[in-house]
């Protein structure tokens, strides 16, 4: 298995500079989004993300695909104590691809006002300041109250070990969700304590400890890549959605793809974006 560094580069962002590598461009957004910062219509925004083996600066921008796929509204319609649930059906959007079966918070995809789709590495340092600053924003103010659906979708892009907790976290997803979301915590808040060699055992110690789950299970379907299904389908769909690196994130409202947005972005960029 060979590790795939992220290169470090100086880049200028318009919001929140870090130092891993990064990519630059400008916040891509619909004629009635307002931002904190001066953009354009219906450009890409853009931070610093750790990105797969990049050797130079490069600009991208990406325009919003309108969905030609039917979707529906769940509506619940009360009649003589009668309850119609009516399914939902996902965009046409790369990133959207078998969405149903990925780890969600919040209402179900594409239900609420807003969906956030995001793409992510346990391995990832630009990662961690979403996970730490801004997503318990987005949880407190907007999943928990039933606005934003929140999907992650985890792939290998930074260091091996990163690879090795991918495989853990689907076979915790498979088991139970919540334990899922614990064990993505955990990653993330001890980024520094991991490396290739301990990553299995310090994810034992954890799932025994802290959930539900029995951690020598856990290990053993992460070594032998029991669910390597998952994991391929997240990368050829990260390829096919063209993520760079991580994190990336693909804005909608309602069903509609908004813009993706790269990097280390604060809160009120992600509030704005999504219109919430």
């Amino acid at each position: 298995m060979q590790t795939q560094t992220p290169t470090t580069q100086r880049t200028e962002s318009t919001i929140e500079p870090e130092t891993t590598s990064t990519t630059q461009s400008t916040t891509e957004q619909e004629p009635t989004t307002t931002t904190p910062s001066t953009t354009e219509p219906e450009t890409t925004t853009t931070a610093p993300s750790t990105t797969e083996q990049t050797t130079s600066t490069t600009q991208s921008t990406t325009e919003p695909t309108t969905s030609t796929t039917p979707s529906t509204t769940e509506q619940t319609t009360s009649t003589k104590r009668t309850t119609t649930t009516v399914a939902h059906s996902a965009p046409n959007h790369p990133s959207t691809k078998g969405i149903f079966d990925e780890p969600t918070r919040g209402p179900t995809p594409f239900s609420p006002d807003a969906t956030l789709i995001a793409f992510e590495d346990p391995s990832c340092h630009n990662c961690v300041y979403f996970e730490e600053k801004t997503y318990p924003n987005l949880k407190r103010n907007h999943i928990d109250s039933g606005e934003l659906s929140f999907v992650v979708r985890t792939i290998p892009v930074v260091e091996e070990w990163g690879t090795r907790a991918i495989y853990a976290l689907e076979a915790a997803h498979a088991r139970n969700e919540q334990a899922f979301w614990d064990l993505k915590a955990y990653y993330f808040s001890n980024q520094g304590q991991f490396n290739s060699r301990n990553v299995l055992s310090k994810t034992k110690s954890f799932i025994d400890y802290n959930t539900r789950l029995n951690g020598r299970v856990i290990v053993r379907d992460a070594k032998s890549k029991a669910y390597n299904k998952q994991v391929r389908e997240d990368r050829s769909v990260a390829k096919t959605a063209n993520v760079p690196g991580t994190p990336v994130f693909f804005a909608f409202r309602s069903e509609k793809y908004v813009t993706k947005i790269v990097g280390t972005q604060g809160y009120s960029i992600f509030k704005n974006v999504l219109g919430l």
